[in-house]
């Protein structure tokens, strides 16, 4: 599947005043690979995402999924493509926090009546989380509670993973550590990774990017 962002624009209006995010904006983005879309504070970048997701509509342009735009789906259709295609973390690792980390992770496929706990064990080992199974996330540090995230955006193996300033919240050896991480996740799963940042750092990593 391929990501295609064809002369993207949004506005926002401020004070009666029509501002452009950005305009024209245009990516690519193929299964497998790895782009970085770098932009300072107030650029946009969140809202890229959520567009990217079916979450926002653009003023202008396309996003399409090989040949479908996903504004054409109905919200319904558009849910169930997201939930199934495109996985999304952000430098919060917002928890339950009445769940366990493997409760946590096993969060997006509630509603899928798919039993994914097995998978969930998996990802969580892989990430170095497997004494943390039934940790609450009161219990976990900053860097465990970012690879939780990571494995419950990865539950429903998802042809895209979307990532909002995965590193922001972590120190330089954390996010070193994180960056190792979803480049792995990358080579090792065939997920495609789209990321958005300020971090020029990250580009040591995924060297491949485009300014917003």
């Amino acid at each position: 599947m391929k990501l295609t962002v064809s002369n993207l624009t949004k506005n926002f209006v401020h004070a009666d005043e029509s501002i452009a995010l950005f305009h024209n904006f245009n990516l690519q983005l193929d299964k497998g690979e790895a782009l970085t879309v770098l932009g300072p504070s107030g650029s946009g970048k969140t809202t890229l995402l959520r567009m990217i997701a079916g979450l926002e509509e653009p003023n202008a342009g396309q996003i399409c999924f090989d040949e479908q735009n996903i504004f054409q789906l109905q919200p319904e259709a558009r849910r169930i493509f997201r939930l199934h295609h495109i996985g999304f973390a952000d430098q919060y690792a917002r928890m339950l926090p009445q769940l366990t980390a493997l409760e946590n992770v096993q969060v997006p496929a509630t509603g899928c009546k798919m039993n994914c706990l097995s998978r969930a064990k998996q990802l969580l080992s892989d990430f170095g989380l497997e004494k943390r199974f039934h940790h609450f996330p009161s219990e976990l540090s900053g860097g465990e509670l970012q690879r939780v995230a990571l494995a419950r955006a990865l539950i429903l193996s998802p042809d895209f993973l979307l990532l909002d300033e995965p590193t922001a919240a972590l120190d330089s050896a954390r996010s070193d550590s994180m960056l190792e991480l979803l480049r792995d996740v990358n080579h090792t799963y065939g997920t495609a990774i789209l990321m958005v940042t300020h971090n020029l750092r990250v580009l040591d990593f995924f060297p491949h990017s485009v300014n917003l």
